[in-house]
């Protein structure tokens, strides 16, 4: 049987190939994170895509300032990007309800008669009936993952004068 002699830091870095890699430092640790995904089944498909790859599916072309897209949807649900770079109108939805994830910029929601400061990471939900209105408070599109119960039809807004 033949035998291998390794020396002390060989056999320490190669037992650090197994587990990390050999000389391992905290920076390539943290490139080994596990990148934040949309993962979801929408009926037989499954919709799997980095989160960092949504506002790519919205680009926002000169002098346009609202933009949405859908991802994907079943039977019970429909999933958008959204791109706000000014404010939408106020609305209500009568027959579906809104969960929008945030996924970058900062801005304010109006629900009902209360505005909220929202930002990346910000959850929001907003039952059906409730009057609502997104504001961008910055220069660079506020960036959104919108969920809507039943699938959206594109036919319920229906604009609101005031909350």
């Amino acid at each position: 049987m033949p035998r291998y002699d390794f020396d002390p830091p060989t056999f320490a870095c190669l037992a650090a190939l197994l587990f990390a890699g050999c000389g391992a430092n905290s920076s390539q640790a943290e490139s080994r994170k596990r990148e934040a995904m949309v993962d979801v089944q929408l009926g037989t498909t499954r919709l799997s895509l980095p989160v960092a790859e949504l506002a790519s599916r919205v680009p926002l072309a000169a002098g346009e300032k609202f933009k949405i897209a859908e991802l994907g949807r079943d039977g019970n649900s429909s999933h958008h990007v959204v791109a706000l770079l000014d404010r939408e109108p106020l609305h209500r939805h009568d027959s579906h309800d809104l969960l929008v994830f945030v996924i970058a910029g900062e801005g304010e929601m109006l629900i009902g008669d209360q505005t909220k400061p929202i930002g990346a990471h910000s959850v929001v939900y907003v039952p059906r009936h409730t009057v609502h209105s997104m504001h961008n408070t910055t220069n660079k599109p506020l960036i959104g993952y919108a969920v809507f119960t039943p699938p959206f039809d594109g036919k319920d807004r229906v604009p609101v004068d005031k909350p």
